[in-house]
């Protein structure tokens, strides 16, 4: 008898938990966990394994740039996406901190890019 694949996990880290909950309602077919703030996510991300990382940069107990690093220096293959409303952060800062992508929150569309983005980095892990 085969086993079923285990499903895969994406780390959530946002402040807004209506956010969260609109990532988890949009990614049916992964399990998302989710931390409010950088200590909380850095301990979640050190005791689980996870497929890819949903960040937002501006966050209670710091910023997500300092955690795409500290995830980085730890594991430089999990993905991660910058979700963030704030217009000054740009695509080259995510990248040399160690992300992939970045999806701007200017509305609620930004959830269709973030579902594009973690398919296409979805495909490059499978």
């Amino acid at each position: 008898m085969k086993l079923a694949p285990a499903r895969r996990r994406i780390l959530c880290v946002e402040d807004n938990p209506d956010i969260c909950e609109l990532i988890a309602a949009v990614l049916t077919e992964y399990d998302v966990d989710s931390a409010t703030g950088v200590e909380e996510a850095w301990a979640l991300f050190n005791r689980e394994r996870f497929s890819i990382v949903v960040l937002d940069y501006i966050l209670p107990d710091g910023n997500g740039l300092k955690l795409c690093e500290l995830i980085r220096a730890a594991d430089v293959l999990t993905p991660i996406i910058f979700i963030t409303g704030d217009p000054d952060l740009t695509e080259a800062d995510v990248r040399v901190a160690g992300a992939q992508r970045l999806v701007r929150k200017k509305d609620l569309t930004f959830i269709d890019e973030l579902l594009t983005s973690v398919q296409a980095l979805a495909e490059d892990i499978a």
